[in-house]
Order: structure tokens, then sequence, then C-alpha cells
């Protein structure tokens, strides 16, 4: 298993491939580190599945203004993880 995060994102890439999002709401401690609350935890993926507009989906669904800029830098992750890969 594999994890890829960013500040909200996570995706979980099963040794099948499959890929699991993982929404948080961050938010800073009083402690001095960020505490990350789970929103929700969807049904893994196949990678073909795992695309923009499902994050972005899933995504909407937890939050009214979000950063869609993490999505991508999420996918570009994913990318980079699969090029190392092969």
């Amino acid at each position: 298993m594999k994890y890829i995060t960013t500040n909200n994102l996570t995706a979980i890439i099963y040794e099948d491939g499959d890929i699991k999002l993982q929404v948080y709401n961050n938010y800073p401690s009083p402690y001095g580190w960020v505490k990350r609350d789970l929103l929700s935890s969807d049904i893994a993926k196949k990678p073909e599945h795992f695309t923009y507009n499902y994050i972005k989906q899933q995504v909407d669904n937890k939050y009214e203004v979000f950063n869609y800029e993490e999505i991508n830098e999420l996918i570009n992750k994913i990318k980079a993880n699969e090029s190392k890969t092969n």
C-alpha cells in the first residue's frame, strides 16, 4: 500500500492498482500541529475511474469552497508515483 497526500486529500494505492480516496478537513491545533479530521473514505476505484471529475465530485459532497488545484496536485503526485514504479 502506498499513501499519497495533499493538504486535504489522500490517495491510497493498493497492490492491485486500485485507488481509494480519503477527504480530510485540516485545521491548526493550538499545540502547533495540524489536525486532520476524516470527512469521507470511499471504496477503492480502478485507476481508469479515479479521475479529476470523480475526485471533484467527492470533494464537492463535503466542501462548499475548495481549492481545486489540490486535486491537480494529487493527480500529478499519483502520475509521478506511477512513472517511478514502471
